[in-house]
């Protein structure tokens, strides 16, 4: 296994999530150059590598901008102290330690999401009815689901664009793998918000019966 063909299957999961599924299915049928089936856990470890560079990125950025407004109060003839205070920005070792906890813990999380992911899809898979490996099947969709970190090295939106295309991501692996209607494969998506939002009611009504 070349090194360079687990990056080039990564950006190809990301960049054809549907084709890419596809040559999940059907190997002996579609069939891409270099192409490598990868499992969740190894998607994981790849995307950690993005998060990482991330970081870096993140730490040169803000660094950045702190430097250029301690140049900006300091050559200029305004005072800033009513917009700007410096005392009350991030220094450089917070930024360094935040970037390191995300480190430490996006694989630790990883793990959980991967559980948490792989129990919603087989539980829906069994309610529909889904022939075949659903362990497998798993798998498949977070292997793709997680090539989504590529869009975390771009700068300032890469965040948000991650976020659009872990749900595009998820709705194909939902498609081809479990094959489900647009509207159950929405639904599965949500299950997450779905759960957050009856936890906070339920103890939003706790506490307003106990008070």
């Amino acid at each position: 296994m070349k090194f360079i063909d687990l990056f080039t299957s990564f950006i190809h999961y990301l960049i054809h999530p549907f084709k890419s599924h596809e040559n999940f299915l059907h190997p002996e049928i579609e069939s891409t150059p270099g192409f490598l089936r990868l499992t969740a856990y190894e998607s994981l470890i790849l995307s950690w590598v993005f998060v990482i560079i991330n970081g870096i990125l993140r730490i040169i950025l803000l660094n950045f901008v702190i430097l250029f407004l301690v140049d900006l109060v300091a050559s200029s003839s305004v005072d800033f102290s009513s917009f700007i205070d410096l005392k009350k920005m991030p220094s450089y070792n917070f930024v360094v330690l935040s970037s390191i906890l995300d480190l430490i813990f996006y694989p630790l999380f990883g793990l959980f999401i991967i559980q948490f992911w792989e129990f919603i899809f087989k539980m829906y898979g069994n309610l529909a009815g889904v022939k075949g490996d659903l362990h497998q099947k798993s798998q498949d969709i977070l292997a793709i689901y997680f090539s989504s970190s590529i869009l975390k090295i771009i700068p300032i939106l890469g965040g948000a664009i991650q976020s659009i295309a872990k749900f595009i991501l998820m709705y194909a692996g939902l498609r081809k793998q479990l094959h489900v209607s647009p509207a159950l494969s929405v639904c599965i998506i949500l299950t997450p918000y779905v759960i957050l939002l009856g936890i906070i009611s339920f103890f939003t009504m706790l506490f307003v019966l106990l008070t």
